[in-house]
């Protein structure tokens, strides 16, 4: 069955293909947009075109050319976004935008209407592991390759310069965050102290990146993870645990298979 629906909008038909490509329902979508099922109905019927902060968040999960279409549906100039390169070249572009009505995953108010910019971060070619995935050798970030370029209001980034995202392997953190997901991590805060019952990113010195929520009982630091199987992991030790930052939000985009 033909995707495309004669005498609708382009946009409308890229959601179509959207859904067709992520193998998703209207309500898998609107899920991970965080918005309502009916809204998505009515984006494909193109009876309501979606806000700005939306077709941000559908470009995010889209690939390419179709995230650059929907960054550019939400008035955003996408010349100076950059397909690979250095993270420094990501880290100082800011894209302005106006009237957002921000939706994170954090703490900020959902719904909260305000102008503000965007702001590129790079997702980089590491993951953080549930428990019983075994870890990677740890891997230098200066070397890591940065995969592609995602975007988010600034207003959710507490300190944009040092934002960056990456994957999520492994089930240990289900049903909070589902597997495959993509981490946004605020590499700025690293003190333990102002950790405590926040998910967090910790990078073992040979081992590799683990995600959970960071907890301070009784003089020791856990790792205590939301599916309930695994057991917390003590990471004490700060010569062999390094806190690599505080997860600020995640989004959901599972790898479809190709062919």
């Amino acid at each position: 069955m033909a995707v495309e629906k004669q005498g609708l909008p382009e946009w409308s038909n890229r959601i179509r293909q959207l859904l067709s490509d992520l193998k998703l329902t209207q309500a898998g979508l609107a899920e991970r947009l965080g918005v309502s099922p009916p809204t998505v109905s009515r984006w494909i019927q193109a009876r309501q075109e979606p806000t700005a902060e939306s077709y941000i968040a559908l470009g995010n999960l889209a690939r390419k050319p179709d995230g650059v279409y929907f960054w550019e549906r939400a008035g955003m100039d996408t010349s100076g976004i950059p397909e690979t390169g250095p993270l420094r070249s990501v880290y100082s572009l800011r894209v302005h935008l106006e009237d957002f009505k921000v939706i994170p995953s954090g703490e900020i108010e959902r719904g909260a209407s305000r102008k503000g910019i965007a702001v590129a971060i790079p997702l980089l070619g590491v993951t953080a592991y549930g428990d019983r995935i075994p870890p990677k050798e740890h891997v230098s970030l200066s070397q890591v390759d940065m995969e592609e370029v995602l975007l988010a209001p600034l207003s959710w980034c507490p300190h944009p310069e040092h934002t960056v995202a990456m994957h999520l392997s492994g089930d240990s953190m289900s049903p909070v965050i589902a597997p495959g997901s993509i981490l946004f991590v605020d590499t700025e805060v690293t003190e333990r102290e102002k950790l405590h019952q926040r998910i967090a990113v910790v990078s073992h010195r040979d081992l590799g990146f683990k995600v959970a929520r960071f907890q301070r009982v009784g003089g020791i630091d856990l790792l205590v993870s939301a599916n309930h199987k695994y057991v917390p992991v003590d990471v004490s030790n700060a010569s062999k645990w390094r806190i690599f930052g505080e997860v600020l939000w995640w989004i959901s985009r599972e790898e479809v298979p190709e062919g």
